[in-house]
């Protein structure tokens, strides 16, 4: 029998008696607010499973560990005339922006985009980029990252970091790629850095000039451009050297936003080392965050005791500076690593001297159920929900049947890109299932 994962989303119809208080027979005030929500019922995503049977696609859901996600449901009801924002922080995983994409379009088709979203200059940064934006200069930068330290500019909440190596600079966005080429329209530019930026001109692909107005924060500066485009290069200019994490697009003020944020290698530790991870995403003003880690720490020397500490850092920050915003903790699925082999050899002075290489043999990275576990209690014990990828992609011994249905890439780390689909796809089913579900 062929088995499919069904998104059947069923919310009762979002009305203002239910969430505000209005006058009995005010039907003026009443049908004023229908138009300002969304029924949340009637998607449907499919993945046909029948080929992965090892998917354990009954146990697809969040637990939510006591805590109650109404408040969600009402917010994305009022997407006709909000926005709903969604951070999702993580590791090489979420840095390809495969699996995120898959949920992104899914949110924004049913509810509407608010724009692409975070963006940010992983390619200037001497990183992969993700498929779906370009993030350009053609000025001389002095550029950082997450992971290689120590960081040779001011370093920031997206992971990456560049200084233009002159005062005058030019930076390209854009949403129009291979797999879009007609992009995706944006009305706003909102520039994370740590210094004043001064807009000189804006233009789009025709080098047509598009007019634009700007507004300054000790964080960012927003350009409000005349018209919608899907592509602009931004001349600007700085007095002092000026460093840009990244930017964000934004189209209505409506509709959903995902903002994805990945760095590979990333650990929960390397987003703490910040100091400021959860005041910084802040300023995306997020109502639902996701936190996608754990893989890279089973490669590492931490202890059980370690993780759960880090963890509890970075959930503490985000609910602290966010305390509105719900948190989602995700495992990572089981991996593998090659094993070392070890050997002896005598120098020209006749003495031993050990030597490691890395063989094609691999084996189960059993650290990876470790970490797993540790990020199942921690979510138990304080009421924080979590998403069990680990046991829903197949539990022990899933990455030989990944590996086997190729969704799994040869590294026998990372996913293919259909293995990302499957993830995305599963991923935002459990989302929405824990959204409408009763408390």
């Amino acid at each position: 029998m062929i088995r499919r994962v069904h998104l059947l989303l069923a919310i009762a119809i979002a009305t203002f008696a239910t969430f505000g208080i209005v006058p009995e027979n005010d039907d003026e005030n009443q049908a004023a607010e229908r138009e300002n929500t969304v029924e949340i019922t009637g998607t449907e995503v499919s993945f046909d499973l029948s080929a992965y049977p090892y998917i354990k696609s009954d146990s697809n859901y969040i637990s939510l560990n006591g805590d109650n996600w109404s408040s969600l449901a009402t917010l994305l009801s009022q997407t006709p005339s909000r926005t709903f924002n969604v951070v999702h922080i993580g590791d090489s995983h979420i840095q390809a922006d495969v699996s995120t994409s898959r949920i992104r379009d899914h949110f924004q088709e049913r509810f509407g985009s608010g724009g692409r979203g975070l963006i940010t200059p992983l390619k200037i940064a001497g990183t992969n980029e993700p498929f779906n934006y370009r993030f350009e200069t053609t000025a001389p930068v002095t550029s950082a990252k997450l992971l290689k330290m120590p960081w040779m500019t001011d370093m920031g909440f997206t992971g990456v970091a560049f200084t233009p190596k002159t005062l005058k600079y030019d930076l390209k966005l854009s949403t129009l790629v291979k797999s879009k080429p007609e992009g995706e329209d944006f009305k706003t530019v909102r520039i994370f850095a740590n210094d004043k930026i001064f807009i000189d001109r804006v233009f789009n692909e025709d080098e047509e000039d598009v007019g634009f107005i700007t507004d300054y924060t000790d964080d960012y500066v927003d350009i409000f451009l005349d018209r919608n485009e899907p592509s602009v290069t931004i001349n600007a200019h700085s007095f002092e050297p000026v460093t840009i994490f990244g930017t964000e697009l934004m189209g209505k003020d409506s509709g959903v936003r995902y903002h994805a944020i990945g760095n590979n290698g990333a650990t929960y530790a390397s987003y703490n080392r910040l100091g400021s991870m959860g005041r910084d995403i802040s300023m995306l003003e997020p109502d639902l965050v996701i936190v996608s880690l754990g893989t890279n720490e089973a490669f590492g020397s931490f202890t059980d005791d370690m993780v759960e500490a880090e963890i509890d850092y970075l959930v503490k920050d985000i609910k602290r500076n966010n305390p509105s915003a719900k948190i989602l903790l995700t495992t990572p699925m089981e991996c593998q690593k090659a094993q070392r082999v070890t050997r002896t050899r005598r120098t020209r002075s006749g003495k031993r001297r050990t030597v490691y290489s890395v063989s094609r043999n691999y084996k189960i990275n059993d650290k990876v159920k470790s970490i797993r576990d540790v990020i199942v209690k921690y979510g138990k014990r304080h009421s924080i929900p979590v998403y069990d990828w680990y046991e829903i992609a197949g539990g022990d011994g899933a990455s030989d049947k990944w590996i086997e249905s190729s969704l799994m890439s040869k590294d026998r780390i990372h996913d293919t890109f259909l293995g990302y689909e499957v993830t995305g796809d599963l991923t935002y089913e459990a989302i929405m299932n824990a959204i409408i579900a009763k408390p």
